[in-house]
């Protein structure tokens, strides 16, 4: 008896959840109502006025030109000092491969960017690598010549007091 109860309820149930699933795919409630779009336009935006501006004269330009526009002291460039030629200033020679007849040197430039050489390579500012050795690397330009050498990494030197000497102490 407790049995057919049960499965009456459960089918009781299965009805009414399937009621409820066909109401909502039927779509029982009413579509909503959307209020009517206003009929009023929005105001005309009006432009401010534009000033009028009056032409740079030549040296006014010329100083706008010499002066740097986003720094903030605004300090005219530097001169540079004639037609100098490029130097290895800041090159550093970092490291040379020697392999038979295979040469190369390894370079650090002012940027901190490292280039791998090979005899007859070039530097951006026109300095050919000539000759390697085991510890340089000469560069050559416009008939100049410049010898790069590598560092050698020493000890501190020593210092002045005396070492530290622990004292004899007899074993227990």
């Amino acid at each position: 008896m407790t049995f057919m109860r049960s499965t009456l309820g459960l089918a009781s149930l299965n009805g009414l959840l399937l009621a409820a699933v066909a109401w909502q795919c039927l779509g029982v409630e009413p579509a909503p109502r959307w209020a009517p779009m206003a009929q009023h336009s929005p105001p005309p935006i009006q432009a401010a006025p534009v000033p009028a501006l009056r032409p740079l004269s030549d040296s006014e330009r010329q100083v706008a030109w010499q002066h740097p526009l986003f720094s903030p002291d605004r300090q005219a460039d530097a001169a540079k000092g004639g037609a100098g030629a490029p130097t290895l200033d800041g090159v550093r020679l970092s490291g040379v491969v020697v392999d038979g007849d295979q040469r190369w040197a390894l370079v650090r430039l002012a940027n901190q960017r490292s280039l791998k050489l090979r005899l007859g390579d070039a530097l951006d500012n026109g300095w050919t690598l000539a000759e390697v050795s085991a510890t340089t690397a000469t560069f050559q330009r416009l008939g100049q010549a410049h010898t790069l050498n590598l560092p050698v990494p020493r000890l501190p030197a020593t210092a002045a007091a005396p070492l530290l000497t622990l004292p004899h102490v007899a074993a227990p």
